[in-house]
Formats: C-alpha cells, sequence, structure tokens
C-alpha cells in the first residue's frame, strides 16, 4: 500500500511542476522529445537558450557580413558559449573558429551595436566586435604588371645577403593570407606547419593564388637552380601558411591565425597583406596578443594612394595598428609606386611594382602591389632574426628604420616612411661583434645527410659505428663579415677534389665512395680577423690532432676512411691545442 500510495503522489507532484514551469522550458523539453507539431517547433527554436555552436547552424560563407560579430574569449573554456547567455530569437548561426574566436550571424533586426556592447560585459570575453572581410592588395591587372625579372633583391641589398646567414634554428614568418600551392618547386622544403581557418584543415590549399604570390617574396629557395630566391636566401627562414580567406579574408580567421601564430614558439613573424580602412575592436587586441608575446608584425599600406581613389591617404589597418610596421612600396627607380598609400602611419617601403615572384601554378610571373612590399619586410626580418637570436621585435624594426635609404623629404615622411629598407647594412648592424661560426653537415654511408647542421666544435658523423663519410657540406653563421669558407675533399680511388666554396658539396653522395682526408680554408677581407681549426675521427685510428686552415686532415690512399669531423672558427689568436698529429701518410 506504501509504494503504490508513493506513486500515485509522485503523477500528483509531476502535474503540479508541469503546471507551474515558465512555458519556453517545457517547449524545449517538448522539442527534445519530439511531442509538439513542426509549427510550434519553429516557435520555440526562435527562442531557444545556446548552450554550445553546434546546437545552431554553421555562419554561412555567403551570410550578411553586416550581422556578424568576432568574439574572442580570455582563456579556453568549453563553458563560453553557454556563458554569454545567447538565445535563438537574436541569433541564427554561429560557428567555432578556434578555441579562443567565435564567430556569431544574428537576425537582421537586431540592433548589433548594443549585442555587442553586451557580450563585451561578460567577465569571460577579452572583446567582441563586428566582423569584416578585409581586401588582399595586391594588383593583378594593374597595367604596371609586365615581364621582368627579380630585380627587387638587389634595390634592398638582399643580392649580398642571400648566403651570409646559416642558422640551425628555424625562424618561422606566419604568413596569414589565401593560403599556398606547398607543391611549388621554389617553396618545398621552404614550409613548417600552418592551417586553413576556411576547411578547418591542417592541409593548406590555395584557390586563389595571392598567398603564394606573397610567400615568395619570403623564403623562395636560393641555389636550387630555379626560379628565383626569397629575401631569405640560405637563412633557414620559414613559411607558416595560415589560409584566412579565399578572396575576402575575414576578420575572425585572422583573429584566430593571429592568435594562434603568436602562441608558437617557432613564429617570429607575422606578414599580413591585406587591409580595410575600418578600425576593428577585436582585430586590435589580437594583434596586440601577439605583440605581447614578442612577434613582429609586418603588414601592407595599401593601394588606395592614387588622387582620385576616395580613401587616399586614410589610415590602413591592419597596417595602421600600433606596433605594425607599415610598408609601402617602391618602383625598380626607387621612386614611389603610384598606387601606394601614404599616411603618417607608414614606416618603411620595399619594392612593390612589378615584382617578381611564385604563383599558384608552380610557375612565376611579375605582379605589383604593397601585398608584395610587406612580404619582402618580413623575409628580411626573418633574415635579422636568423643572424641574431638575442633580437627582440623593437631591435629588429630599429635596425631597419636606422639603415634605410631615405627617400622623398628629409626624415620620416608619408610616402616612405623612414625609406627603402638595405638589409645588408641592417644585418651588419644587428650582428656587430657576433661571433663567426662554421655550420656543417655530412653525407653517412647508408644513412644519408644528416637532417640539421652542426655548429662550432659539434659532431658531425657517426664515429665508432662503422659509418664512413661519403660528402660534407660547410657554411658559416655570417654576422656581416666579409669572409667565406672554402674546403676540398680527398676520395676514396679518386683523390684529391677541386676547391668548393661556402655550401657547395665536395665528396659524392650514395657512390659508394667514402672520404679520406680534408682541408679547409677561410676566405674574403675579413679572413684575417680569425683562426679555423678542423680534426676527424679515422676509421680504425679514432681522433686525430686539429689542423688549422689549408692543412691537410685525416689520411689519404691508405683505405682509411672518416667517420666524423670537427670545425671550429674562433677569434683570431684565441689559444688552441693543436698538438698531435692531424693527417697520417702512412698508417701502417
Amino acid at each position: 500500500m506504501k509504494r503504490k500510495t508513493k506513486h500515485r503522489l509522485s503523477l500528483f507532484g509531476i502535474v503540479l511542476l508541469m503546471f507551474f514551469l515558465p512555458a519556453p522550458i517545457l517547449a524545449n523539453q517538448a522539442v527534445q522529445s519530439g511531442e509538439i507539431s513542426n509549427s510550434s517547433e519553429v516557435r520555440v527554436n526562435e527562442q531557444m537558450t545556446i548552450n554550445a555552436l553546434s546546437e545552431i547552424p554553421d555562419v554561412d560563407s555567403n551570410g550578411n557580413i553586416d550581422q556578424q560579430v568576432v568574439i574572442i574569449y580570455k582563456n579556453t573554456s568549453s563553458f563560453n558559449v553557454s556563458s554569454l547567455s545567447l538565445s535563438t530569437s537574436e541569433v541564427v548561426s554561429g560557428e567555432t573558429v578556434s578555441d579562443r574566436v567565435d564567430v556569431l550571424e544574428v537576425k537582421s533586426d537586431v540592433d548589433i551595436d548594443a549585442f555587442i556592447n553586451t557580450l563585451n560585459e561578460n567577465p569571460n570575453v577579452l572583446i567582441a566586435d563586428r566582423n569584416r572581410v578585409l581586401r588582399t592588395f595586391s594588383l593583378p591587372d594593374d597595367p604596371y604588371v609586365t615581364d621582368g625579372k627579380a630585380w627587387q633583391f638587389v634595390s634592398i641589398g638582399a643580392d649580398k645577403t642571400w648566403d651570409q646567414v646559416a642558422n640551425s634554428e628555424t625562424i618561422g614568418v606566419a604568413v596569414l593570407d589565401t593560403g599556398l600551392n606547398t607543391n611549388h618547386p621554389d617553396l618545398v622544403g621552404r614550409i613548417i606547419s600552418g592551417y586553413d581557418y576556411v576547411t578547418k584543415s591542417t592541409d593548406i590549399t590555395d584557390q586563389d593564388g595571392h598567398g603564394t604570390l606573397v610567400s615568395g617574396f619570403v623564403a623562395a629557395a636560393a641555389n636550387n637552380g630555379i626560379g628565383l630566391s626569397g629575401v631569405a636566401g640560405t637563412a633557414n627562414v620559414k613559411i607558416a601558411p595560415y589560409r584566412v580567406g579565399i578572396k575576402g579574408l575575414t576578420v575572425a580567421n585572422i583573429c584566430a591565425a593571429l592568435m594562434d601564430a603568436a602562441d608558437r614558439s617557432d613564429i617570429k613573424v607575422i606578414n599580413m597583406s591585406y587591409g580595410g580602412y575600418e578600425y576593428n575592436n577585436s582585430e586590435a587586441v589580437a594583434i596586440q596578443y601577439a605583440k605581447d608575446r614578442g612577434k613582429v608584425l609586418v603588414a601592407s599600406a595599401g593601394n588606395e594612394g592614387e588622387p582620385t581613389d576616395p580613401e587616399v591617404g586614410l589610415p590602413s589597418y591592419p597596417a595602421s595598428y600600433d606596433g605594425v610596421i607599415s610598408v609601402a612600396a617602391t618602383t625598380r627607380s626607387n621612386d614611389r609606386a603610384s598606387f601606394s598609400q601614404y599616411n603618417n602611419m607608414v614606416d618603411l617601403a620595399a619594392p612593390g611594382e612589378n615584382v617578381y615572384t611564385t604563383t599558384l601554378t608552380g610557375d612565376y610571373t611579375n605582379d605589383s602591389g604593397t601585398s608584395f612590399s610587406s612580404p619582402i619586410v618580413a623575409g628580411a626580418c626573418g633574415v635579422l632574426l636568423a643572424a641574431n637570436g638575442n633580437l627582440n621585435a623593437n631591435d629588429v624594426e630599429t635596425a631597419l628604420t636606422t639603415t634605410a635609404l631615405d627617400l622623398g623629404d628629409p626624415g620620416k615622411d608619408d610616402y616612405f616612411g623612414y625609406g627603402l629598407i638595405q638589409l645588408d647594412q641592417a644585418l651588419a648592424k644587428v650582428t656587430t661583434n657576433k661571433p663567426l661560426t662554421a655550420l656543417y653537415k655530412t653525407h653517412i654511408q647508408n644513412l644519408g645527410w644528416e637532417p640539421m647542421f652542426k655548429r662550432n666544435g659539434e659532431i658531425s658523423g657517426s664515429s665508432g659505428l662503422g659509418y664512413r663519410l661519403e660528402a660534407i657540406n660547410i657554411i658559416l653563421d655570417n654576422p656581416g663579415y666579409d669572409v667565406g669558407v672554402t674546403y676540398r675533399t680527398h676520395i676514396q680511388d679518386v683523390g684529391w677534389q677541386d676547391w668548393r666554396y661556402n655550401g657547395d658539396l665536395s665528396g659524392t653522395s650514395g657512390e659508394g665512395r667514402r672520404l679520406e682526408a680534408i682541408q679547409i680554408n677561410l676566405t674574403g677581407t675579413d679572413a684575417n680577423q680569425f683562426d679555423i681549426y678542423y680534426r676527424t675521427h679515422v676509421q680504425n685510428l679514432g681522433w686525430l690532432g686539429w689542423a688549422s686552415a689549408d692543412e691537410q686532415s685525416g689520411t689519404a690512399g691508405y683505405g682509411y676512411r672518416l667517420e666524423s669531423i670537427q670545425i671550429m672558427v674562433v677569434p683570431k689568436g684565441t689559444p688552441f691545442d693543436t698538438s698531435g698529429d692531424s693527417f697520417i701518410t702512412n698508417p701502417l
């Protein structure tokens, strides 16, 4: 009897509870159980509380951009959305862009400014503002585009720096753009991981081509016998592609990419070859986030510099945000490109008219726009950081502005900023009194090339493991000195090869012929400021004594092969122990 009475009381309680519950809650319960009609369901969904963006449709790429809002949260949390108290009475769609960035589209009758103000009062929100579509700053149909060569690198002194920096740690330059043709023959091997915010994938694509054009200026491979070289030359500077749009780039995707790049230790520079003429709070916060994390930020000044353009002389964003290097465009004759935007926020200038670069199709072309001036400066920033890892963002900008070629009115002006960058002079400035360092890697029997260069005194090879050296590549981490390196090797059954220079291969690879000896020397007018020492580990003999410049190390013609090598470059007169035999003519 007690159990039956309790059951009746429970039913009575449920009836009372249903009577007093607010209608919207009951309606939501009914929707979930499928117990109401379709017409009722439509009315209910218009008032549904949104606890996760997965409960509503994704933002349509063709949606109303004027009714879209970007939200950047203070922290990553699964409760961020639910804390906003959103309702389908206002919000029609939403999408997670990254773990700290969302985008919402509200109904056309919603006061979007009031909606944004409410979001910004939420303690979990760092900033909320309107979403925008920014345009890239290239001129693919511009009359200045004609057939030509990569003159832009000579103009900025990069022809003198291509082989002067050989850092072991990769300097990443994030390119926020339309993606990248990762299979372009001049970009293969010059890319590190990025992200495609359009497809939500790490498989970066480029359907527009602008991102591939931009990327070639930064780090197209040098000395590979094809195409052109990016400003980075042989320095270990690589592109991290972030796809933030197809033709129009949305602020939501841009903010997500900025914050992701800012959190990565391998990315030091961020290039932004796009812009618009409205200040955006969300974008400004994301820029500040990256700036606070020490990133060098570079952007195009804009292409609206013609007298007839309605936006002529106005500040463009992101170039005009605090902490961003704004880059104008110059011509082959160091004049201002007529399309180049001007204002008091312009910091530097770089070639941007009829400049030569990589294309989406895997080919090369000439193009014009401040979109291309910006990555030339971004690549230069990467080179400076590769040469001197102790620099901060301010140091990099100062090195470029204080060595720039002053154009236009004396001093800083609205058209050229501080002037046309001169990378060779900036490089010399940041590397004064920095020691010269040898970098070298070997091709090892059955193993192939070592993946990374070894630095001053580190062992390259595999001593004592029975694997012999077949080839060697030597370069200098050259901080602006006029000094190079030359070397030759004695090859099994072949004898002494001709001298090689600055990164050329000496020896053979994959032919089964081992190295038996080596000679190394320094070249250039500053070579007298340094001494070079090297020693080899020889099959069955172990480590020999240190050899100095031009001396032979190893054995020659007696069947004893080299297994490892160490190389040191030190300031002239540095004490160094060269006792012991460095070359054995007859080990028997």
